[in-house]
């Protein structure tokens, strides 16, 4: 891939169109906790696990309804209690696993290789095939489509640089090519379509800037242009209609960055985008999970100490051409059973994608008419857009 020329833009007429605000927080009787494992599944938010302020670690569960604002206690995680873990979904199931695990008294940890899915409509939990790679905790772990990926991390010998893929449908683990940079844990990363991107984290007394992606089809990997600010560890990331976000964590001096930094990353142009930061400066090891429009964003060690709290930002708000143009897009019915009428704009050149929540391109045509058959989407929450001589609409569609 030709490296591009890295753009820099703070958009700050998104301030007035979208801004961080606060919901309620986890029960008063959720510990206030770093290193969360979080995710969305169904239209709910979950959080669990995660590490205690001064020592120990958790194995609580709960999950969170938007539209009521409420807070659900879940049974607790039915495997070892952890912290610097992390859990992704396919959009049905939620997975995870590594770790550590520490006892509060003796101070005794050890890092975990376990691996976990969580079906949200029977709530049950099953323990998978434990990876055969060596135990650990900070990875990197990522969801593209029927693959997770996972690599880099630490453990109690050091920095790792493995790279290994878990497939769902035969729960087995395969051994890929090694992440092609310096060893390092807590990175950031998220999938973007069929592709997996990873960069910054920490080793020794580095904390890097440089990015790079994987390509599952090829077992290869493309080194980017380096993030344009300084090199960070320990936030938290997602992706959203084809870009990668991440927000808030340490800088280069390994201390909370001095504002709750929020960018996002274009694939297409390689470029980063700053966008508004969420409040109450940086926070080490925080958690998030992204419903329909919005990412939430929750827990972490902020210079003020541990959180439960929750605020959440309208990642929809920002796109202010529909606004400009006065242009509005309206798909019916909406939830559809897959054929869905489109009204609204002019079909003249006009250019429908969609994509589902973790971003990934799944659907493209040129329209033709007022009606598409989308019969062959998965149920599930998508992002329907559509590029025309008037400018660019988007609008959520419900496929049932």
């Amino acid at each position: 891939m030709k490296s591009l020329i890295t753009t820099l833009s703070v958009i700050f007429s998104l301030t007035a169109m979208a801004q961080w605000e606060a919901v309620e927080s986890l029960p008063v009787a959720a510990n206030v906790r770093h290193h969360p494992i979080t995710f969305s599944l169904n239209g709910l938010g979950y959080v669990m696990a995660g590490t205690k302020p001064l020592a120990g670690v958790l194995k609580d569960f709960y999950s969170y309804d938007p539209v009521t604002d409420e807070w659900t206690t879940l049974p607790d995680f039915p495997g070892i209690a952890r912290g610097y873990s992390y859990g992704v979904t396919t959009g049905s199931k939620a997975y995870l696993g590594f770790g550590y695990y520490e006892n509060e008294e003796t101070f005794e940890g050890a890092a975990l290789n376990d691996f976990w899915e969580y079906d949200p409509i029977t709530e049950e939990w099953t323990e998978l095939a434990t990876c055969p790679c060596v135990e650990r905790y900070h990875p990197a772990m990522v969801q593209v489509n029927d693959k997770i990926y996972m690599g880099l991390g630490a453990n109690e010998f050091g920095d790792l640089d493995d790279w290994w893929e878990y497939d769902i449908a035969t729960d087995t683990w395969t051994e890929k090519t090694d992440f092609p940079s310096t060893e390092r844990h807590h990175p950031y990363y998220f999938g973007i379509g069929d592709y997996v991107y990873v960069g910054f984290g920490h080793h020794a007394s580095s904390i890097f800037n440089d990015f790079y992606q994987y390509d599952p089809a090829t077992d290869t990997w493309v080194t980017l242009d380096d993030f344009p600010d300084q090199g960070r560890v320990a936030g938290t990331q997602f992706s959203y209609a084809g870009k990668g976000y991440i927000l808030s964590g340490q800088g280069e001096t390994h201390s909370n960055l001095p504002t709750g930094e929020f960018w996002e990353y274009d694939p297409d142009l390689d470029s980063w985008t700053a966008l508004p930061a969420h409040p109450d400066g940086g926070r080490w090891a925080p958690g998030s999970f992204v419903i329909e429009d919005q990412v939430f964003f929750t827990c972490g060690e902020a210079n003020t100490g541990e959180k439960r709290d929750l605020m959440v930002f309208d990642l929809g708000g920002p796109v202010s051409v529909n606004e400009e143009k006065s242009l509005q897009l309206f798909l019916s019915p909406n939830p559809s059973n897959g054929i869905v009428n489109i009204k609204g704009i002019a079909f003249e050149n006009a250019t429908a994608t969609i994509f589902d929540t973790a971003g990934k391109l799944v659907y493209e045509a040129v329209l033709s008419s007022n009606s598409i058959d989308l019969t062959h989407l998965l149920p599930g929450i998508y992002i329907f857009q559509v590029q025309s001589s008037q400018g660019l609409v988007t609008e959520k569609l419900v496929v049932e």
